[in-house]
């Protein structure tokens, strides 16, 4: 399974690598991992967010994303991304008209949901939100980031790094569905290595800076929150992209180097 447990003082913690997005036909998901979770006092998510909050959140994102009154996208990102951004629009039947005014990383987002959704895949079905519905009433929910610290991740990119994000986006964005359908394979047959290779390995390598914001702090930060929370004894299941539990730098490493041995179930 790609779940793996670790004794972190007088705590257990069940990690659970997730997928954000799936399709409906996922689940029912391993008997091992509903009883691990159900075996849980505590569920703890990357963000904890009822239907509300997930509102709030998507509006919050909306108007960070808008480029400032009487600016376009086509201004600020150079003319090889924005005819990217043309010929992909036109080639896959997308319109460009509610892109214009906002800014790179928005755009990115965008339009990986929407290609995303083409093929079936939802957020309202990822891994996350179907274990946040289970717990909800019945278990105590924790969160390891805030939507405010999540949107920093993009808001706070330099304009290379946010133009970059874009242009990484509409070249790989045909493949999504059939890499998606790959991560999920070695997610079912508890293949780290595999989903390191797909999630996490190509950003590392050629788009270092990215890979340093949207991975390597943000597991340091996890690890340090998930230690103190254990701190207050007791069950957890903890629910968190995939590619933050494999390879170095991992979750998973960090522990490690720590002294803690998580052991893949």
């Amino acid at each position: 399974m790609f779940a793996w447990r670790a004794e972190v003082g007088a705590s257990t913690v069940c990690f659970l690598g997730s997928v954000h997005v799936a399709r409906p036909d996922l689940y029912p998901l391993d008997p091992r991992i509903e009883g691990a979770f159900a075996a849980s006092d505590v569920l703890v998510l990357e963000l904890a967010l009822d239907e509300a909050a997930q509102l709030g959140a998507a509006q919050r994102m909306l108007e960070l994303g808008r480029l400032a009154p009487g600016k376009h996208l086509v201004d600020i990102v150079k003319p090889e991304t924005w005819d990217l951004l043309v010929k992909t629009q036109a080639r896959r039947g997308g319109s460009l008209f509610g892109l214009r005014g906002f800014r790179p990383w928005f755009v990115a987002l965008a339009l990986t949901t929407q290609a995303l959704e083409r093929e079936g895949f939802s957020a309202e079905n990822g891994i996350d939100e179907h274990f946040r519905r289970s717990a909800a009433g019945q278990k105590r929910i924790e969160a390891l980031e805030t939507v405010e610290g999540q949107l920093a991740l993009f808001t706070g990119l330099a304009p290379e790094a946010e133009e970059q994000l874009l242009y990484q986006t509409l070249q790989e964005i045909d493949t999504y569905g059939r890499d998606l359908d790959e991560a999920f394979r070695a997610w079912s047959a508890g293949d780290a290595e595999q989903l390191n290779q797909l999630l996490v390995a190509p950003m590392r390598e050629h788009y270092p800076d990215l890979f340093k914001q949207l991975f390597v702090e943000r597991n340091r930060s996890m690890t340090h929150h998930l230690l103190e929370m254990a701190k207050r004894a007791g069950r957890y299941f903890v629910v968190v992209g995939a590619g933050h539990l494999v390879g170095e730098g991992g979750i998973v490493d960090l522990l490690r180097s720590r002294g803690i041995v998580a052991t893949q179930l």
